[in-house]
């Protein structure tokens, strides 16, 4: 992927998160257009790029747990259309990754544009309602209170952080069994066992996701009702609607693009499987 164009999705990233985490405290400062002719430009680029890398992550990991589930389906496809498939992982995403990074027929520069569209839109999907909120309230921070959600939101990314932390790694030993994530690679043959394995795993991954549905419910109620209380301040209802429309379109997206960029990628097995043959 090009580096440029990973930096501009990093420096997006950024934005987003100053504006969920560091403009609702700069609610008196007077910012403009003069901003942009200003050297301070360049440090706030510079600061959007740092926290873009750690806010990038953050994303890739409260989103995670939606993305497994799509794998795990890719997976699940390639059984129930290979029966008799008797290889250890039904969807090696890494493997096919490494492959198709290999090919020199425009299928690398295909993914790579998928990649960075999955990325621009999981950035949007889970940055656009905090980012949306810290607009909302620099504008209209007059109560205190109005701080506390800012910080809920934060908090929220802590969790998720620590709760990715935490998570076994799978070739790691003595954990409990039961409690392991299920990867495509411990798929059943058994179609009836396999539905039984995926409905634990999107319970689990219903869970797991709790940190990014409290995120966003946190983010519609506190501009809901800074919106509720500045009823005359169009300019607050709008803001309000755009952010939350563009945020869940976002999150659609970035689930669609990912299911594209699954399949995709599923095409490269037969090659892999010969390969493996040789």
């Amino acid at each position: 992927m090009n580096t440029a164009q990973v930096s501009i999705e990093l420096v997006l990233a950024g934005i987003l998160a100053i504006s969920a985490f560091v403009l609702p405290f700069f609610s008196g400062a007077d910012l403009n257009i003069d901003l942009l002719q200003n050297e301070a430009l360049i440090g706030i680029l510079g600061l959007a790029y740092l926290l873009g890398v750690i806010f990038d992550k953050l994303a890739d990991t409260i989103l995670r747990p939606m993305e497994h589930i799509l794998r795990l389906k890719q997976a699940d496809k390639y059984l129930e259309d290979h029966p008799k498939f008797t290889g250890k992982d039904p969807f090696p995403q890494n493997n096919l990754e490494f492959n198709l990074r290999k090919s020199k027929d425009g299928r690398l520069d295909w993914m790579n544009s998928l990649k960075s569209r999955i990325r621009t839109t999981r950035e949007l999907a889970v940055l656009g309602l905090p980012a949306t909120m810290g607009i909302v309230i620099h504008q209209q921070a007059t109560q205190s209170w109005m701080y506390l959600p800012v910080a809920l939101n934060l908090v929220f990314f802590v969790v998720t952080a620590w709760l990715e932390s935490n998570t076994s790694d799978e070739d790691s030993m003595g954990k409990d069994k039961h409690n392991k994530e299920i990867k495509t690679s411990d798929l059943s043959i058994d179609k009836h066992a396999r539905k039984i394995q995926l409905q634990h795993a999107e319970r689990r991954a219903r869970i797991a996701s709790v940190p990014y549905y409290l995120l966003i419910a946190n983010s519609t109620i506190t501009i809901g009702v800074i919106a509720a209380l500045t009823p005359n301040n169009s300019s607050i209802l709008m803001i309000s609607g755009g952010g939350l429309i563009l945020s869940m379109l976002a999150l659609w997206a970035d689930l669609r693009i990912t299911r594209t960029y699954l399949k995709f990628v599923a095409r490269e097995m037969s090659d892999y499987l010969k390969g493996k043959e040789k």
